[in-house]
């Protein structure tokens, strides 16, 4: 889904229309219940909301402009502000492509393109876009990359009165995540290729999705130094060690190449609103990161209530797993409140067990399991 598509019209400009303007938003507010952990929206944010109020975790602003040259040819670009790895608000280009459009059932990009792994995964900051407060966290979370530098090919094929899509896509990237305490990775990554197949049905939208990640990694925080400064010390008494934390933590991990397979369905029609996705993230070590989660709601006027379950775990075939290692479930009640046709207010409460605390989470005290947290979150969502 593009982050724009079908919820406002760009605005144009000029006074032929070629030049246009869109923009979206978000003021959020989190009540972390937790003293022991702070919650985080994804595993890019450096720090999450502590015990009591935080504006940070949700609120962003981002922005679009778009100039077509021809019916067939355009360009857009969208910029974000939002709180992400360099631990500040700094704007991120996300988007800038140019498009073309040889016929209505081909269209062929080429640039800075969103990362459209799975469903809802290019729209996930366009908090008007969907019900909830944020995307499933237990889910959206652990996604390690937002944009990448390529290319990507889109076939559509009506079906009868249905219609099947094709997307391929190409390219590189780079990103830093939080992975564990005083562990942050610094994603080099050489190659991104994959696609994903979609079949519309009625109210149905259907996909399945292959992706694979190719990466060189480098670490950084308290525990690749402290690493560091001990393989330095044997070095001292014997000059041919070679080991370096990137090793061992590369290793571990075994973030150089990731697969993911992917599986989605949404229903929409009328009132009600449901969709189901599930993920699995393969790495070299033979570890994964499996992923979904199930959401209904149902449009009252102007509320829609919603439920939602979600969960993730880590697995690894190494005893006793990795310092990465998580698993948790999230039960979560809310309602979208759409004051106009721009605004949408958004109530939250998310009942968190953390079986085995992981990336997810920041400032974890060295003797904290886990077990229950309640998170409530207020989001006002905006397009304009």
């Amino acid at each position: 889904m593009a982050a724009l598509s079908g919820i406002a019209e760009a605005r144009p400009l000029t006074d032929d229309g070629r030049l246009t303007f869109s923009g979206f938003g978000t003021l959020g507010l989190i009540h972390n219940n937790l003293d022991e952990a702070d919650f985080t929206r994804d595993i890019s944010q450096p720090k999450g909301a502590g015990e009591g109020w935080s504006a940070r975790t949700d609120s962003l602003l981002g922005a679009q402009v778009g100039y077509r040259f021809t019916d067939r040819l355009d360009t857009v670009v969208q910029g974000i502000s939002r709180y992400h790895d360099s631990g500040d608000f700094s704007p991120e280009v996300s988007w800038a492509f140019l498009r073309y459009r040889p016929d209505p059932g081909v269209q062929l990009r080429v640039g800075r393109l969103g990362w459209d792994v799975y469903q809802l995964s290019d729209s996930r900051y366009v908090g008007y876009a969907y019900p909830w407060v944020r995307p499933p966290v237990d889910h959206f979370g652990t996604l390690q990359l937002t944009y990448i530098d390529g290319a990507d090919v889109t076939f559509k094929q009506p079906v009868g009165s249905d219609l099947l899509l094709l997307k391929l896509y190409t390219g590189r990237s780079d990103s830093d995540v939080f992975i564990g305490k005083g562990i942050e990775a610094h994603f080099d990554v050489d190659k991104v290729y994959g696609g994903h197949l979609d079949y519309e049905t009625g109210p149905w939208r259907f996909r399945v999705g292959y992706t694979e990640v190719e990466s060189d990694i480098t670490f950084s925080g308290d525990v690749p130094e402290q690493l560091d400064a001990q393989f330095d010390q044997i070095r001292a008494f014997n000059p041919f060690f070679s080991l370096t934390a990137d090793d061992v933590l590369g290793d571990a991990f075994g973030f150089d190449r990731v697969r993911l397979y992917s599986l989605g369905a949404v229903y929409d029609q009328g009132p009600l609103q449901l969709q189901a996705m599930w993920n699995r993230s393969k790495t070299s070590a033979e570890g994964a990161v499996d992923s979904g989660f199930v959401s209904a709601g149902y449009r009252i006027d102007r509320v829609t209530p919603y439920l939602v379950y979600s969960e993730v775990e880590t697995t690894s075939d190494g005893e006793g797993g990795s310092e990465g290692d998580f698993k948790q479930r999230t039960y979560s009640v809310g309602a979208r409140y759409d004051v106009t046709a721009n605004m949408a207010l958004k109530a939250q409460l998310d009942r968190v067990h953390i079986q085995r605390p992981g990336f997810l989470w920041r400032d974890i005290d060295s003797d904290w399991n886990g077990g229950w947290g309640s998170i409530f979150s207020l989001g006002l969502d905006f397009i304009f």
